[in-house]
Order: structure tokens, then sequence, then C-alpha cells
């Protein structure tokens, strides 16, 4: 039974982690605009397409792919959500209420888009992180080597967050210009350029998190809504919308809930733990990171 634990815990940490890394991405996109961004999870499908084109179909080295594929959402995130929607949208009145309109219009448009170019079926995502039916034995314990690479990946990318946040110019400057628009811009700093940077970070690490997580739901339009889409938004719910690491925090809950749920009740209820976390957190701290009301 402690073998079960510990491997579900595992698990559950890298399953985490990766919800958390999507939440992580719709916190930074709110701490600089103060809007939800409905599109947001169609990045972590674009992320797994583009490196599945890349490695799989133009045999590209898995580095070069991997950096091909978040820089490509990244740049989507900058030439699409920020300056044909966003930029437009923000100077009108109204523009809050056309965003979230625009940005739902946009994620039916992308999983259209997906199917046209790459099909309806799931393609399976090559073994990159390690077989499935090869797993690591230490003794008794059995670990996915794709849980260790999602640790892994997950964790440089934490602490190079860190590192920029708060050791770096461009990162303090991002920070000021989350916690207050005119105030940053009194000082010098290009808010602007600034808004461009969060766009590209909270697209970017979304398209890492539908790359690790493209080995368990394939490369599909499962990564570009549904379930996963819905679990990332509740991590950042839970985590707090100003709070990035909250975010991090808030999808390792539901990873860990979600497999212990399957270990000791039931895989029925895998899903609907999510749902009973967030409507916990709403209840118990309805104001969802100073949103207006």
């Amino acid at each position: 039974m402690f073998t079960q634990v510990v491997q579900n815990a595992i698990s559950g940490l890298a399953m985490g982690l990766c919800y958390g890394l999507i939440g992580l991405g719709v916190v930074l996109f709110w701490q600089t605009t103060k809007l939800i961004n409905f599109a947001h999870i169609s990045s972590a499908m674009l992320g797994a397409y583009l490196f599945y084109t890349s490695y799989v179909l133009l045999k590209y080295p898995f580095a070069v792919s991997f950096i091909l594929a978040v820089t490509g959402v990244a740049l989507y995130g900058i030439f699409v959500l920020k300056r044909f929607i966003y930029n437009p949208l923000s100077a009108r009145e109204g523009g809050r209420l056309e965003f979230v309109i625009a940005t739902l219009m946009l994620c039916v448009f992308l999983l259209n888009a997906v199917i046209s170019i790459w099909g309806g079926i799931p393609l399976p995502f090559p073994p990159v992180f390690g077989e499935p039916n090869h797993p690591l034995r230490i003794g008794s314990l059995v670990i996915q080597v794709h849980s260790l690479w999602v640790l892994g990946i997950v964790g440089a990318v934490v602490v190079g967050l860190q590192y920029f946040f708060y050791h770096t110019l461009t990162g303090k400057s991002l920070r000021a210009t989350a916690q207050n628009k005119e105030t940053a811009s009194l000082m010098g700093i290009d808010v602007n350029r600034m808004l461009t940077l969060s766009f590209a970070l909270s697209t970017g690490l979304t398209a890492i998190a539908g790359i690790l997580l493209a080995p368990i739901y394939f490369v599909s339009l499962e990564l570009g809504g549904g379930i996963i889409g819905i679990k990332g938004f509740a991590s950042a719910v839970i985590g707090g919308l100003e709070n990035p690491l909250g975010a991090l925090l808030g999808g390792l809950m539901i990873g860990l809930a979600e497999n212990f749920v399957v270990l000791y009740v039931s895989s029925t209820y895998r899903d609907a733990i999510t749902f009973l976390l967030l409507i916990l957190f709403l209840v118990l701290r309805p104001r969802m990171g100073g949103a207006e009301a």
C-alpha cells in the first residue's frame, strides 16, 4: 500500500505541475490585463501540435523542436492575442466584454484550424519522455519516466522564472506593471513592452504544459479545451489570481487529489474532484484575486 501511495503521489505531482503551469499562464495574463483569456488553453494544443510537426514531420532534434514550438506559440500570443485582439479592444468602451467574446470565438477558430491542418484524429506523441511500458523500477516502486521529466522541466521553469522576476530589471519592471500600470509608466517603464512580454510568457508557459501533457492525452483537440482547460483555470483560482506560485500549488492540489480519488474511491470521480475543490474555494474565498464584483 505504501508503494502505491508513493507512486500515486509522484504521478499526481507531475500532473498537478502541468495544470499549475497552465494556471500560471492565466495568472500572468490576469495580473497585467485584469482579463481572462478564454482561448488560453488553446496555447497548450498549439504547443503540442507544433512540437509534433517539428519533431515527427520535419525531423528536427528534440531541443530545437521544443524551442520552436514554445517560441511559435509565444509569437501567436504577441501578434494574434495582443496586436489583433487586445490592442484594438482595450481602447474601446465596453472592451472587456468584447475581449471575452473575441477570445471565445478565437478558441473555436483555432480548434477548427487544427482540424483543417492536422485532422481531427489524435496523433501519437513520440516517446521522447520515455516509453510507458518501460518505467523506472526502484525495488517495488514503479515510476513513469515521463513524471520525472515533468518534475525536472517544470522545476527548471519555476527556478528560471523566480530568478527572472526578482533578479533582473525586466522582471522587476514586469512585476511593477502587474501591480499598477499607471505608476509603472510614471516611473519610466515601457508598459506596452511589458504587456507584450506578459502575453508571450503566458502563452509560452501554457505551450510547455501542452507538450508535457501530450504523452497522456495524445496530440489532440482535447488539449485545446474541455476538462484540461478547466483544471488549468481552477489551479489559478484556487491559488489566487494575484499569486503566480499559488497557481502551481493549486495545480498540485488538484493533481494529488484526483490521483488519490482514483486510488481510494473510483476513477469515475477523477474529474469531479476538480469541480468540488473549485466550488469550495470559491465559497470560502469569493474574491478571486481582487477581481471586480
